[in-house]
């Protein structure tokens, strides 16, 4: 298959580039950076992308050896681009990203799925490249883990040409009005509505606890809204855990439908 996943969302993750940094709280207990701190070591694939104390320090690196994966895969499958870092880092150069959306619009029978903590440069790529964006085969997404990157984030990916727009809203780290986002956009306006949620609470050692109401409030707003739901996971020590989440909850593994920009 190439690249397996333990991701429920997704099929396989593709990882052309390595690095990053911190930007919210959401990131303070990284998966990705504990792995890289892991395998930090001289000559091992994350030499130089972390601090003394094993934390992102802001390099990226180009891996060429993985740049063109998806090119060989070639049963159709659902592909998260970057799950050890972040192709909008400000330090991942446009002429990199124009590389990997060359690769995606080669790779068309793929689904490609991008998560960003940096929905503004996303917005200010897209709309410079608006000439052969957006791809039918891409999704694109933020992270949101509380009010206010809900409210900062998710009001710039919707500003944003998409075939999907999607929130993962994980860690779950505090209760989410999601206000107008799955609203019809109004006449004129640039703003398009977010077709796909996902809820996952922190796992891991030193988790944070997820209120499994956040979720379900979040669960509500998306039902009565029609948006597709995927629910991934409660908080705990082990990642994929139903928990203390309701069976009714539980049950919400929708992925959403593909709508043209």
């Amino acid at each position: 298959m190439g690249a397996k996943t333990g991701i429920s969302w997704t099929d396989s993750s593709w990882n052309p580039i390595r690095g990053c940094s911190r930007v919210s709280p959401g990131c303070i207990h990284c998966y990705a950076e504990t792995v890289a701190a892991r395998f930090s070591k001289p000559g091992q694939a994350y030499d130089g992308l972390t601090d003394k104390n094993g934390r992102w320090n802001g390099q990226i690196m180009v891996v060429e050896k993985h740049m063109l994966d998806p090119l060989r895969w070639r049963r159709p499958r659902k592909i998260f681009v970057n799950s050890m870092s972040d192709l909008f880092h400000e330090n991942v150069a446009d002429a990199v990203i124009d590389r990997i959306f060359a690769v995606m619009a080669r790779a068309s029978q793929h689904t490609f799925q991008i998560l960003t903590k940096r929905p503004q440069r996303m917005r200010e790529y897209c709309i410079a490249r608006a000439l052969g964006l957006p791809l039918p085969n891409v999704w694109l997404g933020t992270s949101a883990e509380d009010q206010a990157t809900w409210d900062d984030r998710v009001e710039q990916l919707g500003r944003i040409p998409a075939a999907v727009r999607f929130v993962s809203a994980e860690p779950l780290l505090g209760d989410i009005d999601c206000g107008n986002a799955f609203d019809p956009a109004p006449d004129h306006s640039k703003y398009r509505p977010i077709g796909w949620v996902i809820i996952g609470g922190e796992s891991g050692p030193g988790h944070r606890p997820m209120d499994p109401q956040w979720a379900e409030s979040i669960a509500e707003q998306c039902r009565n809204a029609g948006v597709a739901l995927f629910v991934k996971q409660d908080s705990g020590s082990k990642p994929g855990k139903q928990g203390r989440l309701s069976d009714d909850l539980w049950q919400f593994k929708d992925f959403p439908k593909v709508v043209a920009a």
